[in-house]
Formats: C-alpha cells, structure tokens, sequence
C-alpha cells in the first residue's frame, strides 16, 4: 500500500503532523510520498492509493480536485476552522492509520462539474469544480450583466457581482453565504445562485445533475472572470460562454467515521451544541 500526505505549509502544526502520521504509516510497512499542496505533479497523484490532506477545506478542495481525475480517494486531516470536508481531527491518529491499513473504512462518491469556456467556437476544458464555479467581476466598481441558460433555454439575465455554479458539496460554502440553500448529500444537483443580484425576487435554481449550465456576460460586460473552486482562474472576454455540466469522474473521500451530515450543519455551520434529550 502507498500513501500519499499532502500538507498546508502555512497551516500551524501541519509538518508535526506530517511527521507523525508518516511514522506511523511507515512503522507498518506503508511507503509514504509527501508534497505540499501547491504541487500539480509527481508521486503523491501517480504512485498512491490513498492521499491525506493536512490543513482546512481549502486545502482539501484542491488536493480533491486533482486525485478525483486520477481516481485517487482523499481523508481529510483538518487543521482549518470549519472542516465540513475534512473529517478527522488532530487525536486518534494510530487508530486511524491502523483502520485505513487494514481496509476498514468506506468510499463516498460526490459529483463534481466539469467547467469549460466556448471560445470563438472552440470548447477548452477548464477543469473539474468540487465546490463551484464562480462567474464574477475582475473590479470591485463594475457591476457584471450575465445571461445564464439552462439546457440550451433562456433563464434569465442577471445584473448584480456575479452568478454561482455549484455542486452539492458547494451548497455550504459560497453559494451558502450568497443565499443558497444546503443540500444533504447523495443529492447530485447543479445550484445557480446570484451574488448580489439587483433583480428583485433572485433565488437559486436547482438543477437536476443532467443539465448543462451556460453564463454568458451581456451588455458590454467588461474584466469578467471565472474562478473555480477558489484556484483555477480564467479570464471570460465578452463573446465567451461558460459551460459547466456534471462530469463523468467522481470525487472520492475516504470515510473512516462518516459524520452525521444535519449534526455538522449544527455543529459547524451554526455553533449549534446537541441538546440533551
């Protein structure tokens, strides 16, 4: 069995914790390769079974993003603040090396999109999005107008800081935060949520996860950009059109405990404690 640890070099602790989690994957047989999480290649997404990432979301959502297109499966190690993808914390960690050595855990598959610009009628993909996709403005003064199509029919234009493409995995983070709604997952859905729209009565639409998804700017809209999942950033020139669609690969995460998803909301989201029964 091969290992892959992939860690935050800025997160506080994240090279102790390397350390220690190498030797103890190391004192059982497993060769281990290491890289930090700016790294686009090389052992850790060629060689490996497994890939631990070291540090918060963030961290995660990159490292997530390359293993899924080698069908690589990621645990999570959080070192972050909310930690709603990362699922062990900083105890247990020769239980856990123990478990994922013998096979005892579960693999938990989640839809991802793959983002592509049209671009003089050339279709260039982009790259997977496991939160989303976001289509905003490259100046805080500009205000962005943009067409968005659903399946090739009209939904509407919206004027206001941009649109969000997301997946169910991204239905608590941007998309959460400019009035999304959360999804519970296992429900593979595309969310359209607009950022600030200056259309009155703007909400999200929930896409079924067969849809194809198009932002197109309108109206002249000027130093517009796509960011996807907060890394991969690409500049859209007014005649371009944005296309994300679920894609054929999965992202994988490795599940030793799987997290109650309505006690994380609770916990994680809104500091909720359980209540005594």
């Amino acid at each position: 069995m091969n290992v892959g640890i992939v860690i935050n070099e800025k997160k506080q602790d994240a090279a102790g914790y390397y350390v220690k989690l190498a030797e103890a994957f190391e004192s059982r047989g497993v060769s281990v390769f290491i890289a930090g999480k700016d790294e686009t290649s090389g052992d850790v997404y060629e060689k490996t079974d497994v890939i631990i990432s070291i540090g918060g979301d963030g961290t995660f959502l990159r490292i997530a993003g390359r293993a899924a297109l080698k069908g690589i499966p990621v645990l999570g190690f959080n070192l972050g603040t909310i930690g709603f993808l990362t699922e062990f914390e900083k105890g247990s960690i020769d239980t856990t090396v123990d478990r994922i050595c013998r096979g005892d855990y579960k693999i938990e598959e989640r839809s991802v999109l793959d983002v592509s610009l049209i671009r003089a009628g050339e279709k260039r993909f982009l790259g997977i999005a496991v939160n989303d996709a976001v289509v905003t403005r490259e100046v805080v003064a500009n205000t962005c107008h943009l067409a968005v199509n659903v399946n090739g029919t009209y939904v509407g234009t919206y004027k206001g800081d941009g649109i969000i493409v997301a997946t169910q995995t991204g239905s608590t983070a941007y998309s959460l935060s400019a009035g999304g709604p959360i999804i519970e997952p296992g429900n593979d859905v595309i969310l359209i949520t607009p950022i600030c729209s200056q259309k009155m009565g703007s909400r999200t639409i929930v896409a079924r996860p067969e849809s194809v998804v198009s932002v197109k700017p309108v109206a002249n809209s000027k130093k517009i950009r796509v960011i996807i999942d907060g890394h991969i950033s690409e500049k859209v020139e007014p005649e371009d059109m944005l296309v994300c669609e679920c894609s054929e690969t999965k992202m994988k995460i490795l599940r030793i405990d799987p997290p109650n998803f309505y006690a994380a909301v609770a916990g994680k989201l809104f500091g909720e404690m359980r209540e005594e029964e």
